[in-house]
């Protein structure tokens, strides 16, 4: 008997409503994304919900959160969707002309240094890519997100991705706003940082950034208490400057506020170095004309103090 592989009319309605839900943990947040009310956001999920037999999400008046049905529908549906999504966008660039959208997920702390020195000539030199960048400080999952590529440390991937360098190696440093050093002291080693008020960084998974340092060869980390603990590096140098407690920054970050006399460097003979920013994608993904166009733009204008 032959077997019908003809998709029923319909049965691909919704999905994208569906994925952005999941990914956003909220209808409302979902509608403004894609430009649509909250309303029909729901009325669409309600009506793949009817199509697949079972509800996909569980909804309160405080969060959303998905169904096991919803999650078995989440791990197959997105990298289908995702390559769909490819599929339509290599038949319309066929002429290799940068277009669509190029969705983008980036560690929160390399926005302003990547992305201040760039977006607006990117921006201008390819007005017809719809640029959507997405910060998050968890190690992203491109193909359930529906991301194109991500931009990590090098040390945080995995062998199977295409990473391609930003940047060039940089260290992290200890830095504090005068005002506290003053107040304070000045530490001599990093032991001496189990004294002072740091500020922590709390990590997308849950846990806590060590602040990690180097004597000679060797790497070790320094437990360190404070009254601040922060999941974006905003904050941190918010109150950093505040003169409420020392922080750790990458160098890069830090230079500006150096500079301005705002923050100030300590310890930097400690400092721990990273192997830099690099932009990844997984291997198995075709480098669609406008992911190469944000590749070569990026890499050409970012300025020297990033660049390494």
């Amino acid at each position: 008997m032959k077997q019908d592989l003809t998709i029923p009319q319909g049965a691909l309605d919704g999905i994208e409503a569906f994925l952005r839900v999941a990914e956003r943990r909220s209808f409302s947040a979902a509608a403004a994304d894609l430009g649509v009310s909250p309303s029909a956001i729901s009325q669409t999920v309600k009506a793949l919900e009817a199509r697949v037999g079972a509800p996909l999400f569980m909804r309160t008046t405080r969060s959303v959160g998905l169904t096991q049905a919803g999650e078995m529908f989440l791990e197959r549906a997105a990298p289908a969707y995702a390559g769909l999504t490819d599929a339509y966008e290599a038949a319309r660039n066929l002429g290799n002309r940068p277009a669509g959208r190029l969705r983008i997920n980036l560690m929160r702390g390399a926005v302003q240094p990547l992305f201040e020195p760039i977006i607006a000539g990117f921006c201008e030199a390819y007005p017809d890519i719809e640029l959507e960048i997405y910060a998050d400080d968890g190690l992203a999952d491109l193909s359930a997100g529906g991301f194109d590529a991500g931009v990590r440390m090098g040390e945080t991937l995995d062998a199977d991705v295409i990473a391609v360098r930003l940047t060039g190696p940089f260290r992290f440093v200890a830095a504090a706003a005068p005002a506290y050093l003053d107040r304070h002291g000045r530490p001599e080693t990093p032991e001496d940082l189990r004294d002072h008020r740091c500020i922590r960084f709390r990590y997308a998974t849950g846990g806590l950034m060590p602040w990690t340092f180097e004597r000679g060869n060797r790497e070790y980390e320094v437990p360190v208490t404070g009254p601040v603990i922060v999941n974006d590096w905003i904050a941190a140098m918010v109150a950093m400057r505040a003169g409420v407690a020392m922080g750790m920054l990458a160098e890069p970050v830090a230079k500006t506020m150096v500079a301005s006399g705002e923050l100030e460097l300590v310890l930097t003979e400690h400092a721990s170095s990273t192997s830099g920013l690099f932009l990844y994608y997984p291997s198995r993904k075709q480098v669609m004309p406008k992911l190469r166009a944000f590749i070569d733009h990026v890499r050409e204008y970012l300025p020297d103090q990033v660049n390494g």
